[in-house]
């Protein structure tokens, strides 16, 4: 009998068919001579020692970072996975699982899902479910869902779905049902929420 599908590995893989597997990435020169080969595919696993400034990503090139991996994107769709830091602007579109962290400004589109860990910042939008954990402020725009746990600030507004549960100093701009049971009104939330996950 089959063991069963790692639900994070299917979604990382599942547009890749035998044809296109994708290339396997451990350094910057490596990334650039796989692009110029023409691959459309490319999964980057990389150390923690190493910082890569990936630029825009083309709209016909599938990217994951994954394992350590520390880089930048200024624009194009990516995915984040494993315990990866990645800073995204200039509108980016990052899909963040398992327990990424990324940081997004000037209008960057998030899907954070697993227990990714989001900064949002300069009209950032971001999409939360699962155990998400999203630091917000600056105008950032967040739709929480699932387990999410939010902490917002300044001009922040934030939706409030599922069990999500959000702490927002008093500027934020709450909607959703769970008003009563899910907001807490906090004069420093996301000092207060960082305080909570490092304990």
């Amino acid at each position: 009998m089959d063991a069963p599908i790692d639900n994070v590995a299917y979604r990382l893989t599942r547009h890749h068919s035998e044809r296109t597997r994708p290339a396997g990435v451990h350094c910057y020169s490596e990334y650039t001579r796989h692009l110029d080969a023409g691959a459309t595919t490319l999964i980057i696993d990389s150390g923690p020692d190493q910082w890569l400034d990936l630029g825009h990503i083309p709209d016909n090139i599938d990217i994951t970072i994954t394992g350590q991996t520390c880089a930048a994107v200024t624009g194009g769709s990516i995915t984040a996975a494993g315990r990866c830091f990645l800073q995204a602007t200039h509108h980016a579109h990052v899909s963040a699982y398992e327990f990424a962290h990324v940081e997004a400004f000037d209008t960057t589109t998030i899907e954070a899902h697993g227990e990714s860990r989001i900064v949002g910042t300069d009209n950032a939008d971001i999409r939360a479910d699962e155990h998400a954990i999203v630091f917000a402020h600056c105008q950032c725009h967040v739709h929480a869902d699932g387990h999410t746990r939010i902490a917002a600030t300044d001009t922040t507004t934030v939706a409030i779905g599922g069990d999500a549960h959000v702490r927002a100093s008093a500027g934020v701009h709450i909607t959703g049902e769970n008003q009563s049971t899910n907001l807490t009104i906090d004069t420093r939330p996301i000092s207060r929420l960082a305080d909570h996950l490092n304990r």
